[in-house]
């Protein structure tokens, strides 16, 4: 008799979805919308069609439904696909989602929901309908258009950040409260699992699928792929993740393989099977009554998923450097909420955290946003147009300006990858630090110093002043992220600036988040306030040249422990082959040449931008040679400036310069520095005029140790520049200014035939 339910049931969910997607279908409107309609129509709260005998088996058939929906996404993933994205996308992804979520938590605060359905409400409209847009893009025939190129992109970010919040939802659930230990826990077990998918991903199944493809027909590729699909889940489940990540991880393992193309084509008919199974049971949900009676929640949630994503995704995508065209084409696009929003609500359902009315709203409000997408993205040209009459000059100016419908395509730069690449891995590892110096300092230092001093408000200022002090180098060095790269990307094009800016504003908004989880400990106000108030000591960080100096030595000294080995190593060779061409050959000289006879300018005034980063070593006037020219020296039409530095550092100064109609770039060819030093013999450079590279080494009694380059006086007394440093087996080239000497340095100084002679009468260089 169950087999006789179970099958009537499965037989009028399918007959009832079939006739209601077709007529959708005739009226060109989203197929899931059908799915969630026809589910209504059949559920027990329709009184005038058939319904479902037992809706406890329409929920496993759900359940398995989420699991097919989300192994179909993970074939879609692939990290090569991520990173083709860009930072446009991620800027976007990471705007829209993180305002979003603090939007849904505080409209469900206004709304009187309690905090676990207010973090959910947050999750539910954080993300828009990957589903919905791409049907809707190619209904119109958008898909190449680039502003759609750039949501998709955005949309791929999302699904994966999704995927890490149903991880941190699926801990708080379980906890019934926001606890940062646990949630670092989780998300460390989850990091570990990742890292075993990648090598699974990389090096076992691929090889397996790859030896056994001549015995794979299309029924046992379908049985290994869901077999694998559900093997995952099971995994997932045991260490205490959702059945959502499992299988979108085992998706994407098969996404890698040479198979993934067969995989897809056979998986999509159990995926979309399985799939109209799932959003029926989401109709099914909708209580007309309950509907009524919230009639004003959903018409403020739909107001503000609209607006909302509208909003932010203009404000990301301009953010990210794209034009106003492109922005307002792109966020007319992303004012929906779809599939993800169900399983999350889903999620909190089974957990018991949520109310039983905010599942059927939101799916009401996905209804509704769903429909007005087609209707949006058809007008977004007019509404541009009409945005465009009224916009003030000046606005339109400053968007030009900052601006480009190129951006997309410049996101692919190599440049960026690498910058984003970095900003990736530091912000990740200075992450976890920080939260290890929070955790422990709350959990040991904390109780330790209020036994000490007898007082719960003074052990807790003085805890949290020791905690972000320790904290203040570890935000540097996670804000510093490869300055070089940083104004190479700078100079490159001004449309750069937004995203740039955009993506330090975020490093530092994750310090100060973290210097304000300190100090709610000791102040019992707002977070918001708080993390206004951490602003402080990250302008101080930003500002503070010894802390620089601080970090630097830091991050040099974790260089040198890393990697010992090899660099003593690389250090005995080089004493063996007496060459040091680790200078030699990481430091290049170009030259520029000043065409406008107008140009009358101090070095000073010439190099006080904070994109010119390399050093300027002589001018040539004539037949006059200035070597290692001071800051009040001038410049005029007629001098040649060479200047050194690293190759990204006089790449970029190369591409500032080249804007520059009064300053001509005049070699073809940039000269290594010791093709630079062998080369002045022959072009004729007089023996007082030569520039001469040497080494001196610190000994303990040395004045300039424990200061800085920028204050060293080297420069002042010698007329040299530090150009490079050898600590220990550790090479550093082209040194920050901030970088504090240190006994036993080996600096490699730069300058003229009087340099020499200086260092000589001083004791500092032998004859």
């Amino acid at each position: 008799m169950h087999l006789e339910s179970l099958v009537a049931d499965l037989a009028l969910i399918l007959v009832a979805s079939g006739i209601i997607t077709i007529i959708f279908r005739k009226l060109k409107q989203p197929v899931v919308l059908g799915y969630i309609v026809a589910g209504f129509l059949i559920s027990p709260n329709f009184e005038y069609l058939p319904t479902v005998v037992d809706q406890a088996d329409i929920s496993t058939w759900a359940d398995i439904g989420v699991i097919f929906l989300m192994f179909g996404l993970g074939l879609e993933f692939s990290f090569k696909k991520l990173g083709q994205v860009g930072g446009s996308a991620f800027t976007v992804a990471v705007t829209v989602m993180a305002m979003m979520i603090l939007v849904g938590t505080g409209v469900g605060y206004l709304m009187g929901l309690d905090k676990m359905n207010c973090i959910f409400l947050g999750g539910m409209i954080s993300m828009s309908s990957t589903m919905i847009i791409l049907k809707s893009y190619e209904e119109f025939d958008l898909l190449r258009e680039r502003f759609a190129q750039m949501v998709l992109g955005a949309l791929v970010i999302e699904d994966v950040a999704g995927i890490f919040m149903l991880a941190i939802l699926s801990t708080i659930s379980i906890g019934r409260n926001v606890s940062g230990v646990a949630l670092a826990q989780q998300i460390l077990i989850m990091l570990i699992y990742l890292v075993v998918w990648i090598l699974i991903g990389v090096f076992l199944v691929p090889s397996i699928l790859k030896r056994v493809s001549g015995l794979l027909n299309d029924e046992l590729i379908l049985i290994v792929s869901a077999g694998l699909c559900l093997l995952m889940v099971v995994i997932a489940n045991l260490i205490g993740f959702s059945s959502a990540l499992g299988a979108f991880l085992a998706g994407s393992i098969l996404a890698g393989t040479v198979q993934s193309d067969r995989i897809r084509y056979l998986v999509k008919p159990v995926k979309d099977l399985f799939g109209a199974v799932f959003f029926v049971s989401v109709g099914m949900l909708i209580v007309p009554s309950m509907l009524v009676e919230h009639i004003g929640k959903i018409i403020v949630l739909t107001i503000v998923v609209i607006l909302g994503q509208m909003l932010f995704s203009v404000v990301g995508i301009l953010l990210s450097g794209q034009s106003l065209h492109t922005a307002i084409r792109g966020g007319f696009s992303m004012v929906q909420i779809g599939e993800f929003s169900f399983i999350v609500a889903t999620l909190g359902m089974s957990f018991g955290v949520i109310s039983d009315f905010l599942y059927p709203i939101i799916v009401c409000v996905s209804v509704i946003t769903a429909f007005a997408t087609p209707i949006f993205i058809k007008n977004s040209e007019k509404a541009y147009k009409f945005i465009d009459r009224k916009l003030p000059d000046k606005a339109k100016k400053a968007l030009r300006k900052n601006t480009s419908e190129s951006q997309t395509r410049d996101a692919l730069d190599k440049d960026w990858n690498q910058y984003i690449r970095n900003i990736c891995i530091r912000t990740g590892a200075c992450s976890s630090i920080l939260f290890l110096f929070y955790w422990a300092g709350i959990r040991y230092l904390m109780p330790q110093v209020r036994d000490a001093v007898g007082s719960a408000f003074a052990g807790n200022a003085i805890s949290a002043g020791i905690i972000i002090l320790l904290m203040l180098p570890v935000i540097n060095v996670m804000f510093d992220s490869n300055a070089t790269l940083f104004y190479k990307l700078w100079v490159k094009h001004r449309t750069n600036h937004l995203p740039l800016i955009t993506m330090r504003a975020l490093r530092a908004l994750i310090g100060a988040c973290f210097i304000a989880l300190v100090l709610r400990k000791i102040f019992h106000i707002p977070f918001v306030i708080l993390v206004l108030i951490a602003a402080i000591p990250i302008i101080f960080i930003i500002r503070s040249a010894w802390l620089n100096g601080v970090t630097i030595a830091m991050e040099k000294r974790f260089i040198a422990n890393f990697s010992e080995r090899t660099l003593d190593k690389a250090k005995k060779d080089r004493a063996g082959s007496k060459s040091y061409r680790w200078l030699d050959e990481s430091l290049y000289v170009v030259e520029f040449e000043i065409t406008d006879p107008d140009f009358y300018k101090t070095i000073y005034d010439f190099t006080k931008r904070r994109d010119f980063i390399v050093t300027i070593i002589r001018i040539i006037r004539k037949d006059e040679y200035v070597n290692m020219p001071s800051a009040n020296e001038y410049i005029q039409y007629g001098d040649v400036l060479q200047m050194i530095g690293t190759w990204d550092e006089v790449d970029a100064c190369t591409i500032l310069l080249e804007k520059d109609e009064a300053i001509t770039y005049t070699e073809s060819d940039d000269r290594t520095l010791k093709d630079f030093m062998y080369g002045q013999r022959f072009e004729g450079v007089p023996e007082e005029g030569e520039l001469v590279c040497v080494p001196i080494k610190l000994e303990s009694d040395s004045k300039f140790i424990r200061k800085s380059i920028k204050n060293c006086g080297l420069r002042q007394a010698f007329g040299a520049t530090i150009i490079g440093i050898e600590r220990g087996a550790l090479p550093i080239v082209s040194p920050d200014i901030d970088t504090i000497l240190a006994k036993d340095d080996i600096l490699w100084l730069i300058g003229g035939t009087t340099m020499v002679n200086r260092l000589i009468k001083s004791g500092l260089m032998d004859k």
